[in-house]
């Protein structure tokens, strides 16, 4: 007697009904890993890519609101009761001395003085600075104190970047500064270390 084929054979109703639960299910396991699961994947990597993204754009907007806060707050410096002086070339070591002394609470800090150059009988002496603090507010600080120091200087540039921590917080601002501190030949007893920028 030749066997029957399972493809030939006449499924009974409980059979049936077995076989189109095992194809829904099989159909709700696609559906669920195929789309569903993908969804929701690529919804957390979206939600986590837009934590990071609001948490860069605070950093910026802080950065933002402190740099117009202190270009306010040094615009209004020259009414301010003394100002500093002009001294006499040459004025390094003295302005160095003031620097190490501000910047002596400071997490760390590195102070690196360029070539002065003679313009007539100004010298502009360029500094860079940068260094490390709790807060904007520390930092935007010694912005201030050196605006008004005893020595007369301009920070013609600034950055401050702010470290956070996970719950948004500051942990940390690093600041580089670009100052210039100007001295003047008359009264000077040595002119030497000077390039003359006008005959250039």
């Amino acid at each position: 007697m030749a066997r029957r084929s399972i493809l030939n054979r006449s499924f009974s109703t409980r059979e049936k009904v077995l076989i189109l639960v095992l194809v829904a299910l099989l159909l709700v396991a696609c559906y669920y890993f195929l789309v569903v699961k993908n969804v929701a994947d690529t919804k957390a990597e979206n939600d986590l890519q837009l934590q990071e993204i609001q948490m860069q754009v605070d950093t910026q907007t802080a950065l933002a609101m402190a740099r117009t806060r202190m270009e306010n707050e040094l615009a209004e410096l020259g009414d301010v009761g003394k100002l500093p002086v002009v001294a006499a070339y040459d004025n390094i070591r003295n302005e160095l001395d003031e620097l190490n002394t501000l910047l002596s609470g400071v997490g760390t800090y590195d102070v690196k003085f360029s070539q002065p150059e003679l313009d007539g009988e100004l010298v502009r002496r360029p500094v860079t600075i940068t260094y490390t603090v709790a807060g904007y507010n520390e930092a935007l600080g010694i912005v201030q104190s050196l605006q008004n120091g005893t020595y007369r200087c301009n920070v013609t540039d600034f950055a401050l970047t702010g470290k956070m921590l996970a719950d948004g917080s500051i942990e940390s601002v690093s600041a580089t500064l670009d100052v210039t501190y100007y001295e003047t030949t008359k009264g000077a007893t040595n002119l030497s270390g000077l390039v003359d920028k006008s005959a250039s």
